[in-house]
């Protein structure tokens, strides 16, 4: 008991003090006493609970800053074993990277680069619909503190990350379009991060036109057209496809018919190569009902060719990787 009390009497000192220092040396105190007094005394104390309160504290500077103080500190001090706690408080942290006062945003900017920079890899799908939610709030501030950890998650975990590209590239593209350039300059920033993690040597070369293509709809017939020029060797993965698809998609929408063409060499050349239907599984829903509108709607024959070779080359791909296809594009 008077371990816990001790505890608590440690975080009321770091969110009253009255310097940054001050602050800081007793974070840095209550992190030495907790890892003395075991994990388990995060909970007897209520400390997420604390945390949260503190953040909410909009006219208490000291508060705000402490308590992001006290997260860093305890990371810092017990590594992986308070992960699992930071998780409970990471949406009110993320929240202050709007703070009005600039020492507390940056020290939640500290805080959380260092927590991702360490974070088990294996957590990276439970950390992306925190960054999600924070990419899609109206502060320009939050978006940006975001875009910048996805960024560096890319680098702490690029195996998990290439497998959730398929649900990053859209949710990334859409803070390109923001009205904001200091959003748009992030989110560039991220996906070329991100992209990092394309080992395709076929196309890896052009990954940069890619995120063009993506950040400006009106550059996607200039990326088609390099697509065009790529000859496929590798095995195309779920990476490769994540930053190609939505290029593709948006191309099988377009209205000309020869950029439809394009759109569909491209798809039988590169799903020649898709050794995992788990690979293409995600992009199915944004490619075959394009393809089967080429097949049926185009007025041009030899266009409707293409768009048939297209699917019936991407449904054998799905097919031998043991997939399975909807029966409506059997």
């Amino acid at each position: 008991m008077a371990a816990f009390e001790a505890l608590t009497a440690l975080y009321t000192k770091a969110t009253s003090e009255e310097t940054s220092d001050a602050r800081s040396a007793a974070a840095a105190e209550l992190a030495s006493g907790v890892e003395a007094a075991g994990v388990a005394s995060i909970m007897s104390m209520a400390l997420p609970a604390k945390v949260m309160a503190s953040l909410g504290e909009a006219k208490n500077v000291a508060a705000r800053e402490g308590a992001v103080l006290v997260c860093h500190a305890l990371h810092t001090k017990l590594g992986l074993h308070f992960e699992p706690y930071m998780l409970l408080v990471l949406p009110a942290l993320i929240e202050r990277f709007d703070d009005k006062v600039k020492t507390v945003a940056n020290a939640v900017d500290a805080c959380l680069s260092a927590f991702v920079q360490a974070v088990n890899p294996y957590a990276a799908a439970t950390l992306l619909p925190f960054l999600f939610a924070g990419m899609g709030t109206i502060s320009w501030k939050t978006k940006v503190g975001c875009l910048k950890l996805l960024g560096t998650l890319a680098h702490t975990a690029p195996t998990q990350i290439g497998q959730l590209l398929p649900e990053v590239v859209p949710k990334v593209t859409e803070n390109m379009w923001d009205t904001k350039p200091e959003v748009k300059q992030a989110a560039k920033a991220c996906l070329g991060e991100c992209c990092t993690v394309i080992h395709n040597p076929d196309v890896q070369p052009i990954v940069p036109v890619l995120i063009s293509a993506n950040a400006n709809p009106k550059e996607n017939v200039s990326a088609l057209d390099r697509l065009m020029g790529t000859t496929f060797v590798s095995q195309v993965d779920r990476p490769t496809l994540a930053i190609i698809v939505p290029v593709l998609g948006r191309g099988l929408r377009d209205r000309d018919v020869q950029t439809k063409r394009k759109c569909c060499v491209v798809v039988d050349n590169m799903c020649k190569l898709v050794c995992d239907a788990k690979d293409v599984e995600p992009f199915v829903d944004k490619l075959l009902p394009e393809l089967k509108k080429v097949e049926e709607d185009v007025p041009i024959p030899e266009i409707r060719a293409y768009g048939a070779k297209a699917k019936a080359t991407l449904v054998k791909a799905i097919k031998d990787g043991g997939g399975k296809v909807p029966p409506e594009y059997e």
